[in-house]
């Protein structure tokens, strides 16, 4: 059954008493898509998720993610929703296990048994500290956690980059599963043309305010465009 997990409808941010970043973006993301956010440097990629996750508020327009605004104070579905970022800070003297069971909590469907699957898969001790890994290491703690909260909507901003072959291919095997049998939804921010291709079924590109969603099939051409400008 198909579910709008994102509505956006002429969505407009603007800095205040300054430029306009986001200029009358119009989409809707349902479940099971995997869609891919690109855009060239500056062109307000960070500022679109800061938006989704209700870190800034939109200047016009309409935005919803499972029928709320990200910035409602009376949010239903804020635990439906994680964002993983390579700008997350960790707890150091946390150990793994620790540091997921912190944000468990919060998911009422968090998964136990895709945690201890995830951490075998990705080859980490649950009693070894944060302070003793690495940063890809670090970012395979926060790939298990999000695909082990079961989210509808798993937002990623540039985590691909620090991984390792091995994990970036795991990732993407989760991410697949993830969108077709568990029919979640993800937005995948990046700039690596790999981590795009033959993987999502949309693309979000943003460049100087303007903002279009477009068919996989575009990705040449939308890269081709990133690198002129």
């Amino acid at each position: 059954m198909q579910e709008v997990i994102v509505e956006i409808k002429d969505l407009n941010y603007q800095i205040p008493y300054g430029k306009v970043i986001i200029d009358g973006l119009s989409l809707s993301i349902s479940n099971g898509e995997f869609i891919g956010l690109l855009g060239v440097n500056g062109a307000g990629k960070t500022t679109l998720i800061d938006l989704l996750m209700g870190i800034r508020p939109h200047s016009a327009g309409v935005l919803k993610i499972l029928g709320e605004g990200p910035m409602d104070s009376k949010r239903e579905h804020s635990n439906q929703v994680v964002f993983l970022s390579q700008d997350i800070s960790h707890n150091a003297k946390l150990t793994i296990q620790d540091q997921l069971n912190h944000l468990a909590w919060f998911y009422p469907n968090y998964s136990k048994e895709v945690e201890a699957k995830l951490l075998n898969l990705f080859k980490l001790d649950s009693k070894a500290r944060i302070g003793s890994l690495s940063t890809g290491q670090r970012k395979r703690v926060q790939i298990i956690f999000g695909f082990a909260a079961k989210p509808k909507l798993l937002i990623v901003d540039e985590i691909t980059a620090v991984l390792d072959p091995e994990a970036r291919e795991l990732f993407f095997e989760l991410a697949h599963d993830f969108c077709l049998n568990e029919q979640g939804s993800i937005i995948l921010a990046t700039n690596i043309e790999d981590d795009l291709r033959d993987v999502v079924s949309k693309i979000i590109f943003l460049d100087k305010s303007h903002a279009e969603l477009h068919p996989a099939s575009d990705i040449n051409h939308l890269f081709n465009l990133k690198s002129q400008t």
